[in-house]
């Protein structure tokens, strides 16, 4: 019954005009804030599924690496053992150490990756290929492919530059001299027979064969990583728990979001914006207790003629109680379908731009997802239930109601 009277509060044609136009101020103004988190949201989820499909390319699903120390001696890994352990189905061993490429008088500083032949099977790197072949070997000779910022830096982003010779420049363990550094290097030179592009940032990554980047950096037989790639099926932390019985606690096996840290800094990020949003949404939920408030100062004659015909204070409280869970309720659906719709429009037909030049896309990347639209619901519902349960009690309270 005491919804009843709520419901007849919020919506006879009798109530004051100007209570009805705050009203529906107070639903739109606590709407606005649930629209705005889930379209916050699914941006982060668009933001990093975007991150993900760039960085898949150069993040294999799993990499193993030495527990201390940079590299590991080769032999010290049972490979064939990995190799026919369960969910595995590529492995490319990887030796990435800094150097120095230098051409024509141009330098810059590189990551030099050295890899096995069958890089592209573990990594999707060839999808990226903007000029020449993915290759670390032709004919039994070293080959370097170059990012797009190695390239850019060295002036060989002409199609007529593949085919020519970078030099390689990297600190000799074994002949460095504090005394008389001349000398204390080793170098290689290698053809350029390719460029290829994640993003248009500045990467400085150079992939030639595993043998080439051993006898650049004088490390015979050895590796700093390998690279897994999973089945399909296959669930990378199962993955990862059976490679590391295998390897062994010398080693330590990482899944791509525990290799690279821009996705624990993204989840990071999504979430502290998640919870900056709840505080704008408490403030939001204000314009609601102002509402109530206005609401039952001009229902106190109704108040005491309640209480005069045997109400409790509780049924009276219940009223107030229903009318605002009933305003928040409507501003909870109002909210949901306008964030949900925005978010799918974005996400459809992408109404906003974005800089095409920047990060290879032309609209912002949305992704809607159905647990952060409970999420929000469910976040919004306690809000405004705490808040509206305060408010209602402390004026009856004052009112000696």
């Amino acid at each position: 019954m005491w919804f009843d009277f709520a419901r007849r509060y919020m919506f006879s044609p009798k109530s004051h005009s100007v209570i009805n136009i705050i009203s529906g101020v107070s639903i739109v103004a606590m709407a606005v804030p649930v629209a705005a988190i889930i379209l916050l949201l699914s941006i982060f989820n668009g933001l990093e599924r975007m991150t993900s499909d760039l960085y898949r390319a150069v993040d294999a699903d799993l990499r193993i690496i030495p527990a201390s120390g940079t590299t590991f001696s080769i032999e010290a890994l049972d490979t064939t053992a990995l190799r026919h352990t369960e969910g595995v189905e590529q492995l490319c061993l990887q030796l990435e150490q800094s150097a120095l490429a230098e051409y024509e008088g141009r330098q810059s500083l590189v990551s030099v990756k050295g890899v096995e032949s069958n890089l592209l099977d573990v990594v999707p790197l060839k999808e990226h290929l903007r000029a020449g072949s993915f290759t670390t070997s032709l004919d039994e000779n070293d080959c370097l492919v170059l990012a797009h910022g190695v390239a850019h830096d060295l002036g060989l982003l002409s199609q007529n530059s593949l085919g020519e010779e970078v030099s390689l420049y990297a600190i000799s363990r074994k002949r460095i001299s504090s005394l008389l550094p001349v000398g204390g290097y080793s170098r290689r030179d290698l053809p350029m027979v390719g460029i290829y592009a994640i993003d248009q940032d500045n990467s400085t990554t150079a992939y030639t064969s595993l043998r080439a980047a051993q006898s650049l950096f004088n490390y015979p037989e050895r590796a700093s990583s390998v690279l897994v790639k999973i089945a399909a099926d296959a669930d990378a932390n199962d993955v990862a728990k059976a490679l590391q019985m295998v390897a062994g606690e010398e080693f330590k096996v990482r899944t791509r979001e525990q290799s690279n840290s821009i996705y624990r800094l993204m989840a990071l990020e999504k979430w502290g914006v998640f919870f900056i949003a709840m505080l704008v949404m408490v403030i939001a939920s204000l314009s609601i207790v102002g509402t109530l408030v206005m609401v039952m100062i001009d229902k106190r004659d109704d108040m005491q003629t309640l209480r005069t015909l045997g109400a409790t204070r509780r049924f009276v409280c219940d009223i107030f109680i229903s009318e605002g869970h009933l305003m928040a309720f409507i501003s909870l659906i109002i909210g949901l379908v306008l964030g949900v719709v925005l978010a799918l429009a974005q996400q459809i037909f992408g109404f906003v731009g974005i800089d095409a030049q920047t990060l290879l896309i032309n609209a912002y990347p949305v992704r809607l997802s159905l647990v952060d639209v409970a999420l929000t619901a469910v976040a919004y519902i306690i809000i405004s239930y705490v808040v509206i349960n305060l408010t209602v009690r402390a004026v009856m309270d004052k009112n000696n109601a």
